[in-house]
């Protein structure tokens, strides 16, 4: 699945994932590729994106909260 994390003006990771872990609102969530779409607040912690290949690598990135959206085209986590 296609990810991207950024503010407004900066783009943290662009990219293919095999999985994102987030700190929802409701709890940490773990989006898959076809995952039903979603939209929620995030709260402070760290998002942790998986290459699609495990062996590619692991991506973190610490959040203060932003806003997560899940469509049928990925993830977008807007910081």
């Amino acid at each position: 699945m296609h990810v991207i994390i950024a503010k407004v003006d900066e783009v943290f990771f662009e990219g293919e994932a095999g999985s994102v872990t987030a700190p929802g609102a409701e709890g940490e969530m773990t989006l898959l590729p076809r995952h039903m779409p979603l939209i929620t607040t995030l709260k402070k912690g760290i998002i942790t994106v998986r290459d699609v290949k495990p062996s590619e690598g692991v991506h973190k990135f610490p959040v203060t909260g932003g806003i997560l959206e899940v469509d049928r085209y990925g993830v977008t986590v807007i910081l």
